[in-house]
C-alpha cells in the first residue's frame, strides 16, 4: 500500500467521525426545540452553588 491510500483512508475515516458528530450535535439541537416548543418557552440550564451556609 502506498502513502496516498493510506492518506485517503485516514481521510475518509476523519470525515466520517466528523460526521457522525456533527449528526448527533443536530439530532440534540432538534429534540431540544421541540421540547422547548412544547413547553412554550426557551429551555435554560442553571446550576446553582450556595457559597455561604445558611442558618435557619
Amino acid at each position: 500500500m502506498d502513502n496516498e491510500c493510506i492518506f485517503k483512508k485516514i481521510m475518509l475515516i476523519l470525515g466520517t467521525i466528523v460526521a457522525g458528530v456533527a449528526t448527533g450535535f443536530g439530532v440534540a439541537y432538534l429534540v431540544e426545540k421541540r421540547r422547548e416548543e412544547a413547553v412554550g418557552g426557551k429551555l435554560m440550564r442553571v446550576n446553582y452553588r450556595f457559597t455561604k451556609d445558611f442558618d435557619d
